[in-house]
């Protein structure tokens, strides 16, 4: 099921674990103007209303109010102009169920929003094998390295020149769930949200230090590919530095991908009758908390970090560039 759903049935006007200080100054931060005007806009137009009407009725109101309207809200700022805003989540966390909402409810508003997905620029079959061969998790993708960046450079600089671009697709049912690409998207969006899993992560210092979050600690194999993909990841370094913004939900634990990563494997059973094997998926989330230091993660420069919790609960909003940046416990009610 969609990562950020909860038990009972959304309420928007219910109360919320956002409190009322760090929604405040994330609207301030986003130049979107004072919370409660805001609130009463979103209240006025019925533009919450819209939006719920292409949002699972389980979804929590955090969800709404904090990320899927204050995005919304950019795109209307940013109407006609065009504009990259990254968000980052590790696997499972839910960024892919958001972003087709955000799809959804933006067509609803006639809003010019699109989201793509680093995923999609991997590499054809062939290539891709290619690329991740070797590696000692036995990952088909996702690792530094396995995406066609020159392709997506180009895709970008076009799209950003206000011309219409098509951006690949990839499918990961193919192949007995190794993937492979499946065609073309036309991007005609003004706001392109970028997605991924180590999308904004650098090059870092601390690749040999220790890991507590680990089960059992990197292997010599795990540790000499960690080395390998620092200078890869650099690679990428180009394509973060178009982001106009960059978002980042933090998980509060680092081994929440063990959960969330299994239901979303669970979801594309369901729905495509092909996923990776349990053996295959244990190996991939093993990489995903081997391959990258954890403090990649903890320090990635990003305008916008929202706490998220192992239940997909929302916690906190933190925005690094801010100087009022302090814990509140004020509450927040719709």
């Amino acid at each position: 099921m969609p990562l950020f759903w909860r038990h009972s049935k959304l309420d928007p006007e219910a109360q919320r674990l956002i409190s009322i200080s760090d929604q405040s100054r994330l609207l301030e931060h986003l130049e979107l103007g004072d919370v409660e005007r805001w609130l009463a806009q979103q209240h006025q137009s019925g533009r919450h209303r819209i939006a719920l009407e292409h949002w699972h009725p389980q979804a929590a109101p955090d969800w709404l109010w904090s990320v899927g309207l204050p995005l919304l809200s950019l795109a209307e700022k940013w109407r006609g102009k065009r504009r990259l805003i990254g968000f980052s989540a590790l696997p499972g966390c839910g960024k892919t169920t958001l972003g087709q909402w955000i799809e959804a409810a933006a067509k609803a508003l006639d809003l010019s929003v699109q989201v793509v997905s680093l995923d999609d620029f991997y590499f054809e079959a062939e290539r891709l094998d290619e690329a991740m061969r070797g590696n000692p998790w036995g990952v088909p993708r996702a690792l530094p390295g396995s995406h066609d960046l020159g392709l997506l450079q180009e895709c970008l600089k076009t799209w950003r020149q206000g011309e219409n671009v098509l951006m690949p697709c990839f499918d990961k049912a193919k192949r007995q769930g190794r993937g492979d690409r499946s065609g073309w998207r036309r991007c005609t969006a003004d706001l392109l949200i970028f997605e991924g899993w180590f999308v904004g992560c650098r090059p870092n210092a601390d690749v040999t230090a220790d890991e507590p979050h680990l089960e059992s600690p990197l292997t010599p194999q795990e540790l000499e590919w960690r080395l390998k993909l620092q200078p890869v990841l650099a690679n990428y370094e180009p394509t973060w530095s178009c982001f106009d913004q960059l978002w980042q939900l933090r998980a509060t634990d680092f081994n929440a991908p063990w959960r969330w990563k299994r239901q979303q494997e669970a979801t594309l059973e369901a729905e495509r009758g092909a996923s990776l094997s349990n053996a295959d998926l244990d190996r991939f989330i093993r990489m995903i908390l081997c391959s990258l230091p954890s403090s990649s993660f903890h320090t990635m420069r990003a305008d916008v970090v929202v706490e998220v919790d192992p239940d997909r609960t929302l916690r906190r909003i933190h925005l690094p560039s801010s100087t009022q940046d302090s814990p509140s416990s004020d509450s927040l009610t719709g």
